[in-house]
């Protein structure tokens, strides 16, 4: 079925420049039987792999039927799961952009991109069976489907569905990339925070510098170039001396130039190095014990069933390393208990991080969001101050895990070159 034939029937014309893109290649290698995910028993064991509850299966299995007897939904479906799983290089943007189909399935439109979603369920479940990842690591690893129609959920209604928004992110399951091992997920990938870490040879100290050429304001959060009173950090690399400004890691830059002589500072972590990337699923629990537990096992893991994909560190970034959230919530937040065992660094935040993991939505009232939980209570008292939401970054050396438990990067602060 041609791609204006299709979106026409289905009242989508204005969805031509999302779909057109391999949208032939999809016409081509369509089963003749139509998409098997669309089969009920297909549909049934994706679902309950995926940890989903039976009462979705109603819903689910009406909404399959209707878009099999529906060749402009079936040729949509097709598409919209060859776009997420096979042409990788298809832009998440756009993904995030794809129309809800409230004109064909009214208030359970919702339904249609979950079925997509579950589709990654079997691709996931044959990549990790081909590389021995044990079942219960890869039934772990499907808490995406759980949190995101839980959000769904809250913001419609209590009705099933995902949004297109939430797609993109499959594609880490379907490729191998993704594991959760207890309370977090990882993935190996480049370093991408805007610090440089230097060990010590001597005395053992790690030292974060910035970047050349991140802004920060006065209180030692990145912030742009625009921002008035903001200053610039220079990392500058000479043969004897790495000049720069520190990192506290407590999460905030330093208006102090330090020099590091190369003799006895080596760079241990830098913007491009491969690390742990560190995902955390939402579900609270965050105990010392479990994040400890957690990343015990990734240290096990990838060595065991992927020694092709080293790593230095650990790394994240996430509204949960936030360096205020100490203020914000109270010291004796499994969170902030966290955040002390690792290297905070800034990274830019628009004032408003973590709304959606928290609200559903990335934007709210302050003064009519609920006020349901603790965590709410206190983001939105912070928010009502006129003061801004921020994420944080963190990275933890690979050999530095034993520590744990000491907080070790802050034990060390300051370094010996600002004393």
């Amino acid at each position: 079925m041609r791609l204006e034939e299709a979106l026409k029937a289905l009242q989508l014309e204005g969805s031509t420049a999302l779909f057109e893109p391999y949208w032939e290649d999809s016409e081509r290698t369509i089963p003749e039987q139509g998409p098997r995910f669309l089969q009920p028993l297909e549909i049934t064991r994706n679902r309950e792999y995926a940890g989903l509850p039976a009462e979705v299966d109603e819903g689910l299995l009406e909404c399959a039927r209707q878009v099999r007897e529906t060749p402009a939904l079936a040729q949509l479906a097709w598409h919209c799961a060859r776009l997420l799983y096979v042409h990788r290089s298809y832009p998440p943007a756009q993904i995030r952009c794809w129309p809800t189909l409230e004109a064909t399935f009214g208030d359970q439109a919702g339904l249609f991109y979950l079925i997509v979603a579950l589709e990654a369920v079997p691709r996931m479940r044959a990549y990790h069976i081909a590389h021995g990842v044990p079942d219960d690591v890869t039934r772990a690893t499907t808490t995406h489907f759980t949190e995101s129609t839980r959000i769904y959920q809250e913001h419609h209604g209590d009705r099933w569905g995902v949004l297109p928004r939430v797609l993109y992110w499959l594609r880490n399951h379907t490729g191998g990339e993704l594991y959760c091992l207890g309370r977090f997920e990882y993935m190996v990938r480049p370093f991408w925070g805007r610090v440089k870490a230097f060990q010590n040879d001597e005395t053992g100290e790690i030292l974060a510098l910035s970047c050349d050429g991140i802004h920060y304001d006065a209180q030692g959060f990145a912030v742009s170039s625009e921002e008035p009173a903001s200053w610039k950090a220079h990392l500058i690399e000479e043969p004897e001396v790495v000049r720069g400004f520190p990192i506290a890691p407590t999460g905030t830059a330093v208006k102090a130039e330090v020099k590091l002589p190369r003799s006895s500072w080596r760079c241990m972590l830098q913007p491009g190095d491969p690390i742990l990337e560190t995902h955390i699923p939402a579900g609270g629990n965050m105990t010392p014990e479990r994040c400890r537990e957690s990343m015990q096992r990734a240290l096990y893991f990838f060595p065991r069933f992927f020694p092709e994909r080293p790593f230095v560190a650990f790394g994240c970034a996430s509204w949960i390393l936030n360096p205020e959230l100490e203020t914000i919530c109270g010291p004796s937040w499994n969170m902030v208990q966290w955040q002390r065992e690792l290297y905070l660094f800034p990274v830019y935040s628009n004032g408003r991080d973590g709304l959606y993991f928290v609200f559903g939505q990335d934007e709210i009232e302050v003064a009519t969001a609920p006020r349901d939980t603790s965590l709410r209570r206190a983001l939105l008292d912070h928010l009502a101050a006129g003061r801004p939401l921020r994420s944080g970054g963190m990275f933890m050396l690979r050999e530095d895990f034993r520590h744990y438990g000491s907080q070790h990067y802050r034990s060390m602060w300051p370094p010996s070159v600002l004393r």
